[in-house]
Order: C-alpha cells, then structure tokens, then sequence
C-alpha cells in the first residue's frame, strides 16, 4: 500500500502538527474578535448621537467671543478704465477694531444629564469678561481714504448658540453708565472654508483649525464721539455640554476656566500654561495669549475678514464624553487575537509538559469564551465606566478557564495554575488598556517576552513525536 510521504516529516501525535492546528485557530478567532469590534463602533456612534442630542438642548459646544468693537466707515475709491476715465464709487463697511488687552475667568458648574445608559456633561457657565481699547493706536496705518463714524460703533460678542444665554447681557463702562446687548443681524459670523484664505491689503492667512459655522452674534452702542480710549467690562451667563471655549478676542489675551469636575482636559488653539491637575474641587486653568502668538492683525475690514475666524483661536475644556468609555473596550478588542493566542500557546507549553492531550473543540470553547469577555466589557462598561466593567468581566472569564482547565485536565493542580496564570494575563491586558500613548510599547513587550518564555520552555521539546523518532529508528539503512 502507498505511503503519503508528508506523514514521514510530520507524523499524526506531533507537537509540530499540534502547533500549526493551534495557530490556525488563533486566525479563526479573529472573526469573532472582527464581529466583536464592529459591535463597539456602533454602539459608540450610537453614544455620540445620543450625547450630541442631549447637549443640544442645552446649547452645544459654547465659544465665547468678545468683547470686539465695530466701527463702520465709508470710502471713497477711484478706478480708471481702459479709455483712462476715472470713475467714484463709494464703499460701506465695518472695521473691527480688538482690545488692546482682556480677560476671561469663567466658573463652570457641571452636572450629567442621562439619556437610558447615555450620557452627556452639561454646565452652566458663568464669564466675567472686561476689554480695554485704544482704536487710535490699532488704527495706525488704515487707509486714510476710511472715513469712520464712532458714534455709530459698536462693541459686539458672539456664542455658538445664543438660545442659551441665561441673563440679560449688559455692557459696563467705567462710569457706571450700562448699555444692554442686542442681536444683530447686520453682522455674519460664519466659518470660512477650511481651504479658503482671508486677505486684506499686503496680508494673507489660512486658517490652521475647523471653525464653527453657527456663530450667533449680539451688540450694545460703544457710546463713542471719537477714537478714544475706554474699557468695558460685562458678566455673561449661559449653559453648553461636552466644551467651553473662549476665543483669543483681544491683541493680548488672558483667560481662566475654573469648574466642579474632575474629568476634565485642557484643549484649543492654544496651549494652556499649566497642565491641568484636577483636585478634589474641581479643576483650574490658565491661558495667556501674547499678540504675536494670536497671529491676526490689530484691525481689519469685515470686507476681507471674516470674523469666525477668531473663533479659531480659542482656549477650552472638554469633558470626558459618553462615548469615551468605549475607547478601552476598542483598544482590548485590537489586542484580544494575541491574548487569545497567549493562552493557547500556554495550554499547548501544557501539553507538551505534562503529557497529556487536549482536543481542538476545547480550544475552540476556550477561544469563545475570551470573546465572549469582550461582549461582557463593553455591556458593562456602557452602565458603570471601563475600570469596574473590567474586573468583573475579567474575574468572571478567569474563573470560568480555569475551572475548565481543572476539569478537563483532571486535576485541581492545573485548575489552580490555570487561575494563577489568567489572573496575572488579564492584569496585564488591564494595565495594556490602561497606558493609551505606551500600549503600542506595552504590547511589543508583552508579545516579545511570551514568544521568548515560550522557546525557552520549549527548547528540549521534540516537535516529531515519538512516532517520528521510531520511524527513524526501523527504517533501512541504503543499500
């Protein structure tokens, strides 16, 4: 009878043939890791919708701009045509004129608003702002052809979503004197295009961050005869979710966020000047924005600039989204094919040890039941956060494998080794999830050090079999 001549290399009982049948399992286990994290993408997105939906009632992502002042002017231009005739006309606009100097310190209070097992941080903001101008001194320079009217100027703010806004804004001069803060209509506040440059006479920019395109704008009289100096303070109260922002609203720029929460990171345009460290009241954090770093002129013509782009330049916090919870899960699902292949390899180190034999419908069931975990975390995580969620969904996955290792080995020895050795695994894994910018590091590391324990415990092991080594031993020397 003929011989299949590959049974020669590698013989039925081998470990070798043991080893490519596991590693083949291991690729099959990435369907079901694949299914598995296609789950927490959906329900993320789901996450954020829901969440979008919950802060939009309560007004978004606020920004905070302003206090600007809006000066409207006319000139007159000459152009000469081909035939070298002259010809007038006369422009209308509105130049913007910033602060010499402002500040911003805003106090947060934040609450979480529930939507099922969705949820959304909510705060009530309120911003004590004060602007200091001299229009003169920004002034220097403009075209002498702009006439401008100051007694029609205005000093303008604008939010994302004025729906908001909790009192009735006043502008407070020096002398006690208020004005009230109107809408405007006459104004728009809109984003640019992310592609597109603003330009006056001799300057271009392009703006380097996504600008918001729902700026809702309001003003009060400047109360001005001339280009004289003033300063002005205002208190402005209004409710967002998820991020508070302010722009960089005047030349130079100082600005404080404080607030109740702890969950909490500093972001924007700008970097802030401390990091922020949260406490057991909250948080605090500061930003000083110098005019060379604001990088926008002093003065511009709302003609050729668009006032939405210093909503760009802005300094925030954001608050840890619902849908935050779910990066730890996404990032355990990215790892779980080399876990999953950790343990088989250490079932089949097992094997090759202690002699005895386990089939592959029990590493399947292993297999499926390391995905299964995955499912556990992330319907837990979505009701009590990532670190609870993963104790009990790792202490139960571990009690069960080593209860089946006990049991299908026949041995309380192994049973207790199994949990011993899970344990340390999965707090690994937990440690892995946990270092976000050094998991890449973390998992090279891991991945290295069981790939040498296991050619180190394997190196005396024959891959062959003993049916390999009799074969070797009755076959006929040539003749």
């Amino acid at each position: 009878m003929a011989t299949n001549p590959i049974s020669g290399l590698i013989p039925r009982g081998s470990l070798g043939l043991k080893l490519l049948l596991v590693c083949l399992l291991v690729l099959v286990m990435g369907v079901p890791l694949l299914l598995v994290g296609g789950l927490v993408g959906e329900r993320q997105s789901r996450a954020a919708t829901v969440m979008h939906e919950i802060g939009a009632r309560s007004g978004g992502a606020q920004i905070v701009g302003g206090p600007m002042l809006l000066v409207p002017y006319q000139r007159t231009l000459e152009t000469t045509d081909d035939e070298g005739r002259t010809q007038r006309r006369t422009e209308r606009g509105s130049f913007v004129v910033f602060a010499e100097t402002g500040a911003a310190d805003a106090v947060l209070s934040v609450v979480e608003r529930r939507r099922g097992i969705y949820r959304a941080a909510v705060y009530e903001a309120v911003t004590e702002l004060d602007a200091s101008f001299r229009p003169a001194a920004a002034l220097e320079g403009v075209d002498p052809a702009y006439r401008f009217d100051w007694t029609q100027a205005r000093v303008v703010m604008f939010v994302s979503d004025s729906r908001a806004i909790r009192n009735a804004a006043e502008l407070r001069f020096p002398d006690g004197a208020t004005a009230t803060f109107e809408p405007i209509s006459d104004l728009s506040v809109a984003a640019v295009p992310v592609a597109a440059d603003y330009t006056r006479p001799g300057l271009s920019s392009t703006p380097m961050a996504p600008l918001p395109g729902n700026l809702q704008a309001f003003a009060a009289p400047a109360r001005l005869i001339g280009p004289t100096d003033f300063s002005v303070e205002t208190r402005l109260q209004l409710t967002g979710a998820q991020r508070f922002s302010v722009a960089a609203f005047a030349q130079d720029t100082s600005v404080s966020i404080r607030g109740d929460r702890q969950d909490v990171r500093a972001e924007g345009y700008f970097q802030a000047a401390d990091p922020v460290s949260p406490d057991a009241e909250g948080f605090a954090v500061t930003w000083r924005v110098p005019f060379v770093a604001r990088g926008m002129e002093a003065a511009a013509d709302l003609n050729t600039f668009n006032l939405g782009l210093a909503a760009g330049r802005d300094m925030a916090v954001s608050f840890v989204a619902s849908d935050d919870v779910y990066q730890g899960v996404a990032r355990a699902v990215r790892y779980g094919i080399m876990f999953i292949g950790i343990v088989f390899l250490a079932t089949l180190i097992f094997e090759a040890v202690s002699g005895r034999k386990a089939h592959p419908a029990q590493y399947l069931l292993v297999g499926l039941a390391q995905c299964v975990f995955y499912l556990l975390l992330l319907s837990i995580t979505e009701l009590i956060g990532f670190t609870p969620a993963f104790l009990i969904a790792a202490a139960a996955t571990v009690l069960l494998l080593a209860f089946y290792a006990g049991a299908s080995f026949a041995s309380r020895a192994v049973g207790v080794r199994a949990l011993a050795g899970l344990a340390l695994l999965y707090a690994a894994m937990y440690v892995l999830m946990t270092l976000e910018d050094f998991a890449l590091l973390a998992g090279s590391i891991v991945a290295f050090a069981v790939i040498a324990a296991t050619m180190i415990a394997t190196r005396r092991i024959d891959w062959y079999g003993a049916g390999a080594q009799a074969g070797h031993a009755t076959q006929k020397p040539a003749e």
